[in-house]
């Protein structure tokens, strides 16, 4: 089945891509919207034109309109990586400050003429109402031949080779003779050589082109990892971790306790049965003892209804697994037999303080006790060290030999734990903690190897 497509006009692609023009805008750094519209937005223009919707290749900015994408990143990447740059380096200064903006702006059309060929060399574009193939050489740009009409697209068999006189025919429908006016003989030269398809330097290669070429490998190589990290859609909120952590902390609520007159009545009051003579009671206890529990009951659904609208939101799927937690924790706490009291909320658990003591044979590393009883007080990249190496020996990640008065590490070991072969050494003389570093060697007094090995048994 053959699928119709419609093309893209100027405008739509101007809409989708108007956060890119703007790059472009900054880097082409015109003094007036007039003059950028005529050098730069002209030839964008003119580009989106004759690309209209059409994709660049099967692999790489494949959507419709993928083509013309391709073009105004390569531009914007070719113009930040000419910034960068030495133009006509062997000049003087007076010649350079003259040329350097008309090399910029050569980097910018190579950039945007170098891939007019691409989409041909990989795709036929069929019109469907005579089933015409679109010849660029002869029919121009694609979205003045399609029109308004639709068109098929069928991959090549092969792709055609890449022609870099072909490209150049292209370029002369984008670039026109009034924008070529103003540049001098040298840089003509290095524009027309710049507007090359091919992705691998070929001999000498000037400047202009080799900027040119490294946009487009950063383009494509942007592209390949667009189209590696391509992520699923989140279709709830993601509560913060914070709230995670308090809504999977178990909650222990004690029952209310039943509000009774007795409790209502202030400390230091009688009953009502016994506040007036003769057995009657007192009107003045009765609106005492009336009054506290609406006050008490209200203010108990105020204070819930207020912990229930700062409550944070969670998805349905994250409620039900609260919901599993809360009936496996209050299973676990249940007692066997009969009912009992209502168990106490257990006191907040310190993560730092929770690790377990480990026993001398299984320890990894020295203790900060030792490091400072071995080094002093402060050498905290000393004991930063000594900690690092003793994990990684451990580990197998790292080697050391004993030798027959200290310990042995390799110089070309040290430099990966932050710290200098020479300052390590400098240190450990400093502290009486070294015996030799001749060689490739630091060799470690005993006393202090054994805080990074345990020197075997012999």
């Amino acid at each position: 089945m053959t699928t119709a497509h419609l093309a893209i006009s100027v405008e739509d692609l101007f809409a989708t891509h108007q956060k890119r023009v703007e790059l472009v805008r900054q880097c082409a750094n015109e003094s007036t919207e007039t003059e950028f519209a005529r050098k730069w937005v002209s030839v964008l223009r003119r580009c989106a034109n004759w690309f209209s919707s059409m994709p660049l290749t099967p692999e790489m900015h494949c959507e419709p309109g993928g083509a013309f994408r391709a073009t105004i990143e390569s531009t914007f990447y070719a113009m930040r990586l000419a910034g960068g740059q030495k133009f006509a380096a062997d000049l003087t200064s007076d010649k350079r400050r003259r040329l350097e903006p008309q090399y910029n702006y050569a980097v910018f059309l190579a950039a945007a003429c170098s891939l007019l060929d691409e989409p041909f060399r990989h795709f036929e574009m069929v019109r469907l109402s005579d089933r015409t193939k679109w010849n660029p050489a002869a029919h121009g740009a694609f979205g003045t031949w399609i029109g308004t009409g639709q068109f098929a697209v069928e991959r090549r068999v092969t792709p055609l080779k890449n022609e870099r006189m072909r490209t150049a025919m292209f370029a002369q429908t984008v670039i026109t003779p009034e924008l070529l006016s103003g540049f001098d003989t040298a840089v003509l030269d290095d524009l027309f050589n710049a507007i090359n398809p091919e992705r691998s330097p070929q001999g000498f290669e000037p400047l202009v082109h080799k900027v040119v070429r490294q946009a487009m490998d950063v383009a494509v190589d942007f592209e390949r990892k667009a189209q590696r990290a391509v992520f699923a859609p989140v279709k709830y909120d993601v509560p913060s971790a914070v709230h995670v952590a308090l809504a999977l902390e178990p909650q222990f609520v004690a029952a209310p306790a039943p509000a009774t007159a007795d409790s209502a009545v202030p400390p230091g009051q009688p009953p009502a049965s016994s506040g007036a003579p003769n057995g009657e009671t007192a009107p003045a206890s009765v609106t005492n003892t009336a009054d506290p529990q609406p006050a008490v009951v209200g203010a108990t659904v105020a204070s819930q209804q207020q912990a229930s609208a700062s409550a944070p939101k969670f998805s349905q799927s994250l409620l039900d697994a609260l919901e599993r937690s809360e009936a496996q924790a209050a299973g676990a706490t249940e007692p066997s037999t009969g009912s009992s009291a209502p168990a106490s909320r257990p006191a907040p658990v310190d993560p730092a303080t929770a690790r377990p003591t480990r026993s001398n044979a299984n320890r990894v590393g020295p203790s900060d006790e030792e490091l400072t009883e071995l080094l002093g007080p402060g050498a905290a990249m000393l004991k930063e060290f000594f900690k690092a190496l003793a994990g990684d020996v451990a580990a197998g990640k790292a080697e050391v030999a004993w030798e027959e008065k200290g310990l042995a590490v390799k110089k070309r070991l040290v430099g990966g734990y932050g710290i200098t072969s020479d300052t390590l050494v400098e240190q450990l003389k400093k502290r009486s903690l070294l015996m030799r570093a001749h060689g490739n060697d630091i060799c470690i007094v005993e006393r202090a190897g054994r805080l990074i090995v345990e020197r075997p048994a012999a």
